[in-house]
């Protein structure tokens, strides 16, 4: 029993020998980083921003609307009449931080993301709006039919911003994570992950993005030396 107690006692002192040696010869080399602080530096990301509408992703698309309508009397064709409204719409997609949630798996900060939601109404730059039409013989009036595309002009595009959402997530996922990536450098926590992983819980075909921001406890270099110690805990030798 007691040669046992010795034995570990023994190896407690050399452990304790080993790290006093390593210490002294690597000196400021050496850190003990935890990684827990990463979860606790998240939330304060979304607390400090505070933000209903954090945007991630812009596009801007060349619109075209378009109504052509015929005119009959007794059943026969007596002229049509072809209107266009032509703009620029800036689609704003954004996600609710308060709903952002987190998770830490090895190296890797998984963002798991509820929803993109579609800011509404849309914008549109009224300086490019355009209007044209043709009119063949007895065919509507065309007036009447620009004033009906204007007022359908919102309805229009949030149908078509909602139905391109989908080319929209690689983008948003490369801003969230580097938006997250920038906070965490400037807090002194860049060397605690190296990949953040951004998913989207609403993607029909649902995909892990994976964006890597570091070699691992020691930032953009290798370390020499790096020993995960557990519960988040990991000693680094540059």
């Amino acid at each position: 029993m007691i040669k046992g107690i010795n034995v570990f006692v023994s190896r407690i002192i050399g452990l304790f020998a080993l790290i006093v040696m390593v210490w002294w010869f690597f000196g400021d080399r050496i850190a003990l980083v935890d990684t827990q602080e990463v979860s606790k530096s998240f939330s304060r990301f979304i607390s400090l921003e505070g933000a209903d509408e954090y945007v991630v992703a812009r596009l801007a698309g060349n619109e075209d609307f378009t109504i052509e309508k015929y005119r009959h009397v007794f059943g026969l064709p007596v002229g049509d009449t072809h209107v266009k409204l032509s703009l620029v719409a800036n689609y704003r997609y954004f996600v609710k931080l308060a709903e952002l949630k987190h998770t830490i798996e090895n190296d890797s900060i998984h963002i798991h993301v509820p929803k993109l939601y579609l800011s509404t109404p849309v914008a549109f730059e009224f300086s490019t709006v355009r209007e044209s039409g043709r009119q063949f013989l007895f065919g509507p009036d065309g007036k009447a039919l620009i004033d009906q595309l204007k007022q359908d002009v919102s309805k229009n595009l949030e149908a078509k911003g909602r139905a391109q959402i989908s080319v929209v997530y690689d983008k948003a996922a490369k801003a969230l994570a580097d938006n997250f990536d920038r906070y965490f450098n400037a807090n002194g926590l860049g060397g605690r992950y190296r990949n953040i992983v951004v998913i989207f819980d609403q993607e029909i075909s649902q995909s892990k993005r994976q964006f890597s921001y570091s070699d691992g406890a020691c930032g953009k270099e290798r370390c020499s030396l790096e020993l995960d110690l557990g519960k988040g805990l990991i000693l680094s030798i540059k």
